[in-house]
């Protein structure tokens, strides 16, 4: 198994009722620092992967979480930050990793739910729970340990638990990444101008005009972003478009780019939303090498009254959220960049007063759909915009280290 020179900080290994007999072991592979407990700082990486776990706990109604790294000898899983949330006290602080059955299965890819207290003995978890789901946590290739959340009934196997917890697992993961040595200084460099640059193209996040509400957000921590909004406007028509490419960070980032800048051209000139969306592929197809690929929706809308068409392409979610339901709107067409033709069709809709139009990228659909769970009595309603915008803002809050988290809102007024 590969590992990383331990020439970076220590690892906070516990608290001081530590109950090994070899405590002095119970150090770093690579990222946090030894220490006896955990401040408030947050500049502190123990303090801000603490508040990830505690978020974590609390958004997916777990009892407890934990992360365990592996040990400079790759022979051991040390307990790493425990949640602050809950009370436990039978932690398993340093584990074999050979007889870590979850662990290891976690490890080589999978994410491992186990719904009962018998299969929690059978696959050798860190503590006792009716049930629990275990999180591999990756840099690039290299394995560095497991992230476990507990639940006092048997709901790991939900797959909007499932599908959260990687989230909250790419979020530490971004973390620990951020704790490695600071890149050379043109490398920073480089980096803070490119997402400058980035920023500087999206536009203003908030419009009012006269029968319309625009709200956008993209959400951008410390890296190249993946996803975009734009607005546009003429004397009697609104447009609002949604794209996030696919591939790696630099990848995806120059993609978003080159689908903005063809959505916007081609939004001035087409006549319906399918056609910015035709041409935008066609853009992507014959101007790439068959590596760039994109979801994206194109709204046109009426400046004077309530009629709008849309166009949607990829893993997007569109929904018309009124003030006591939401519904699924759109037909999806294939991925920008997949098919010389994509054969998009268009949606038209009549919105009354408060109603919205929620678009969403896919990765920011996963938050907000277990933020907003019926089954849990939250559903997610229109009526006060600035509200609606500033839940879901921070719902992605708890995901910044996602580069494709972006989301649109256009109100009737």
């Amino acid at each position: 198994m590969p590992t990383r020179e331990s020439d970076h900080l220590r690892l906070f290994a516990g608290h001081h009722d530590h109950p090994s007999d070899d405590s002095s072991e119970i150090q770093s592979r690579p990222y946090l620092r030894r220490d006896d407990s955990v401040n408030d700082d947050p500049n502190d990486l123990v303090c801000r992967v603490q508040a990830i776990l505690n978020n974590g706990v609390d958004v997916l109604h777990a009892s407890a979480a934990a992360l365990y790294l592996i040990d400079d000898e790759t022979r051991h899983l040390l307990l790493q930050v425990p949640s602050s949330l809950g009370v436990v006290s039978n932690w398993q602080y340093k584990r074999q990793l050979k007889s870590a059955h979850a662990d290891l299965k976690a490890l080589t890819g999978h994410v491992v739910t186990i719904q009962n207290p018998e299969r929690m003995k059978h696959w050798n978890a860190p503590t006792d729970f009716p049930s629990a789901v275990c999180i591999p946590v990756v840099d690039g290739m290299v394995p560095l340990g497991t992230l476990w959340f507990f639940f006092e009934e048997p709901e790991a196997g939900n797959d909007h638990i499932t599908k959260m917890a990687e989230l909250i697992g790419s979020h530490i993961e971004s973390e620990l990444t951020r704790a490695e040595p600071e890149p050379i200084a043109n490398q920073t460099s480089a980096l803070k101008y490119g997402m400058l640059w980035q920023q500087n193209r999206l536009p203003n996040p908030s419009i009012d005009c006269d029968q319309w509400l625009l709200r956008g957000h993209v959400s951008q921590n410390s890296a190249l972003t993946s996803g975009f909004f734009d607005w546009d406007f003429t004397d009697n028509q609104i447009s609002a478009t949604l794209g996030a490419a696919q591939g790696s960070v630099i990848e995806a980032a120059f993609t978003a780019a080159s689908v903005q800048t063809a959505s916007q051209c081609y939004t001035k000139l087409a006549q319906k939303p399918s056609e910015v969306l035709e041409s935008t592929n066609q853009s992507i197809w014959t101007g790439g090498v068959g590596d760039q690929f994109a979801s994206m929706v194109n709204i046109q809308a009426t400046s004077d009254g309530p009629q709008l068409q849309l166009s949607a392409a990829g893993d997007c979610r569109v929904l018309l959220i009124k003030r006591q339901e939401n519904v699924s709107v759109a037909q999806y067409g294939p991925d920008l960049g997949t098919v010389d033709a994509g054969g998009y069709e268009d949606v038209e809709l009549l919105l009354d007063s408060g109603d919205t139009l929620g678009v969403f990228s896919d990765s920011a659909w996963d938050a907000v759909s277990h933020r907003f769970d019926p089954s849990n009595g939250n559903e997610l309603y229109g009526g006060d915009l600035q509200y609606l915008f500033s839940e879901l803002k921070n719902t992605l809050s708890y995901f910044e280290s996602l580069t494709d988290c972006v989301f649109i809102l256009l109100q009737k007024v």
